[in-house]
């Protein structure tokens, strides 16, 4: 029996190139040159949200929807919204913004709480941090009332979407709208992409959920891994260019990969 199976030797090659650049990037990032990402529009949207809220003397909420730890489906997309919730958190601090984060699962609310606590504390304002407030636990189901409602009582001024979204992604991003605030969102889940992009001011899409989360916190062990694929795109576009071209003036690539 063959170890590699005919027609897929092109694969394991593209696979084992792609571990080598995350993990050489990985040894590079821990010897303390961390790979450079490009900054996305949306850091700067962070702070251009929270200033409004500050000028307006309007709160600003950070929602993330699906929490589920325990889902392999939901935990990156959570990890990344925990990443930008701390510098988030943060910029709150630094500015004085009014901060209210609800999480509707109990893990995901412990370490969202800390998460907003230390970056308090991080600021020097641990007396803005409101341990019953300012991170709230809400039951999933009992959210969707809650947080429409006082979106209208509270006139919030800017709302963050980010992590793993659902059907809420609809419902809260055009309630937010319809109070007029400036909203980022973002997420990975690819059938609700179209809603954040067309209703938020800001979004980002896809992977670019995990590369904010990665170039906020400077992570090395994400901002490895980014570079590292990122090389393993390089090579699917150059094969895609070479083999459009051949294809173009007639040569036959059908037998190319059969090895």
């Amino acid at each position: 029996m063959s170890i590699v199976i005919a027609g897929r030797t092109l694969g394991l090659l593209a696979l084992v190139v792609i571990v080598g650049s995350i993990l050489y990037y990985m040894q590079q990032a821990y010897s303390g040159k961390i790979p450079n990402l490009r900054r996305l529009q949306a850091v700067d949207a962070i702070e251009e949200i929270m200033g409004r809220c500050v000028e307006m003397g309007r709160p600003a909420w950070y929602l993330m929807d699906n929490t589920n730890m325990t889902s392999p489906s939901v935990l990156a997309p959570t990890v990344a919204a925990f990443q930008i919730l701390a510098y988030t958190a943060r910029m709150a601090a630094r500015l004085g913004a009014t901060f209210f984060v609800p999480v509707t699962q109990g893990l995901a609310y412990s370490i969202a709480n800390d998460i907003v606590e230390e970056a308090y504390k991080a600021e020097g304002k641990p007396e803005d941090f409101d341990p019953l407030g300012t991170v709230m636990y809400l039951p999933d189901g009992a959210d969707r009332m809650y947080i429409i409602n006082n979106l209208w009582s509270q006139k919030v001024a800017g709302v963050f979407f980010l992590g793993s979204w659902y059907h809420k992604a609809v419902i809260f991003t055009e309630a937010a709208a319809s109070v007029g605030a400036l909203t980022l969102g973002g997420t990975d889940t690819t059938h609700n992409i179209p809603f954040l992009v067309a209703i938020c001011d800001y979004s980002i899409i896809g992977e670019e959920l995990y590369a904010l989360g990665a170039y906020v916190s400077q992570d090395p062990t994400q901002t490895s891994s980014l570079a590292g694929q990122d090389i393993g795109k390089y090579i699917a576009l150059i094969l895609i260019l070479v083999g459009s071209i051949l294809a173009t003036v007639g040569f036959d690539i059908s037998g190319m990969f059969a090895w």
